[in-house]
């Protein structure tokens, strides 16, 4: 059975490499592969614009699982916190939770809109097509107005987990030395107390 640290890696793990896979299908789709009539047929190392639309949600949807699990894992932590966040609480786990509640927020909205874009304002079409949702809207938003949303909030929500990281760079490493391959698996630099002192939270 998988103790509390090692699952916690493990899921983290697993949400980091969610997020790589959307990050970078997400910013080839804004950089790289055009929007526009016809683009969906683009080919792109030997993956069409559509496809390359497919990978980004579905990558998006196992991501949102993994945050919604860890946010279970972490349930008591988080309240805790709330409950001392203004009063005695250790400097550290204060700014995380800051962090974290920032990153909730940046990772709501670019769920919200993805999701919404996705499935509520489906793309295609011109004016006068085909497609009956070119004019549509949801909140007196357009498609355009939500993957704007999209957009900005992921790059911010980027920056933020950049800076995560660096935050508990140190339980990063010392747990990937831990449970990584043996050949990479050297336990005795890091001790118990790197792995709860660095911890990570959310």
């Amino acid at each position: 059975m998988l103790g509390k640290t090692k699952l916690n890696f493990w899921l983290d793990l697993t949400i980091f490499i969610t997020f790589v896979i959307t990050t970078i299908t997400g910013l080839l789709l804004w950089l790289v592969i055009p929007s526009g009539s016809g683009s969906g047929w683009l080919v792109f190392y030997g993956l069409t614009r559509r496809e390359w639309v497919e990978l980004h949600n579905w990558f998006g949807v196992g991501m949102l699982l993994g945050i919604t699990f860890h946010l279970i894992l972490h349930w008591r932590w988080i309240i805790c916190v709330v409950q001392r966040f203004f009063g005695r609480l250790a400097q550290q786990a204060r700014v995380n939770f800051f962090l974290d509640s920032v990153l909730f927020a940046l990772f709501f909205l670019t769920n919200l809109s993805g999701l919404v874009a996705w499935l509520v304002l489906p793309a295609g079409g011109y004016r006068g097509g085909r497609n009956p949702y070119y004019n549509a809207s949801l909140l007196g938003w357009t498609r355009h107005d939500w993957n704007d949303l999209h957009l900005w909030a992921s790059l911010v929500m980027i920056g933020i987990v950049v800076l995560h990281l660096v935050l508990h760079w140190n339980w990063i490493v010392c747990t990937v030395r831990r449970y990584a391959q043996a050949t990479l698996y050297n336990p005795g630099e890091c001790t118990a107390q790197d792995l709860t002192a660095n911890a990570p939270r959310l």
